[in-house]
């Protein structure tokens, strides 16, 4: 387990959601296609109906997986529960 403190974002904190994968980011310049912008409250805690996914476009692949609803995001404060993703091919 990293020894890095898991900082977890306020429920209003605002983020972008990409079109292609479902990830979300604080920074639009972080994901493919943009979306839309939604709130943390709006995708934390809710469960993910597809399975995690790496970037279609390999943008960023540097990415989490909430362990407890599946989601998928950027920045691992966004999630309740971040767990880094392994690369697929």
């Amino acid at each position: 387990m990293s020894s890095e403190k898991h900082i977890v974002l306020p429920k209003d904190t605002k983020a972008f959601i990409c079109a292609n994968c479902g990830a979300v980011s604080l920074d639009p310049n972080e994901i493919c296609n943009v979306q839309g912008q939604g709130i943390k409250s709006d995708w934390c805690g809710t469960k993910s109906m597809n399975p995690p996914k790496s970037c279609f476009n390999r943008k960023n692949n540097n990415r989490y997986k909430c362990k407890k609803c599946g989601q998928v995001a950027i920045n691992p404060g966004l999630l309740c529960e971040p767990e880094k993703m392994i690369i697929t091919d």
